[in-house]
């Protein structure tokens, strides 16, 4: 099978199935998912199960997937920290409604200047007026 390509499948009739070509990823790229650059502010927490919220903080991102958000952050966070963070999204939901992205996740490295977290959930939510932004 070596040097063979795949058959292409058969289009369903009927079917607006079109083949996707992905991006293709650069040597030594690990990331199962799309980066996209964006710079939005950020709201962060440091959480310790124990002590509940340790220390808190403003900075900005620098970019993220689905999976993961790379930012800078007041002061460099320590690997294994468990962070909670909201994003003000750039694009309101229909009839104007602004929205706000939180996360949560640990972060898995810093390098002094950027922080790089893993996320484990969110979710968006409305953001009342008059609520403060991130």
């Amino acid at each position: 099978m070596s040097g063979e390509v795949p058959e292409r499948p058969a289009r369903r009739s009927g079917s607006n199935e079109r083949p996707v070509r992905l991006p293709n990823l650069p040597r030594g790229e690990r990331r199962s998912g799309v980066r996209y650059p964006l710079t939005l502010r950020v709201r962060y927490s440091v959480v310790n199960p124990r002590e509940g919220v340790t220390e808190t903080g403003m900075g900005h991102t620098v970019d993220f997937s689905s999976s993961g958000l790379l930012f800078i952050a007041d002061k460099p966070l320590e690997p294994g920290c468990k962070v909670e963070l909201c994003i003000d999204w750039p694009v309101p939901l229909d009839g104007g409604v602004q929205l706000q992205l939180t996360a949560a996740g640990t972060v898995v490295r810093n390098d002094g200047r950027s922080t790089a977290l893993r996320i484990r959930r969110h979710s968006f939510r409305t953001r009342r007026r008059g609520q403060k932004s991130a």
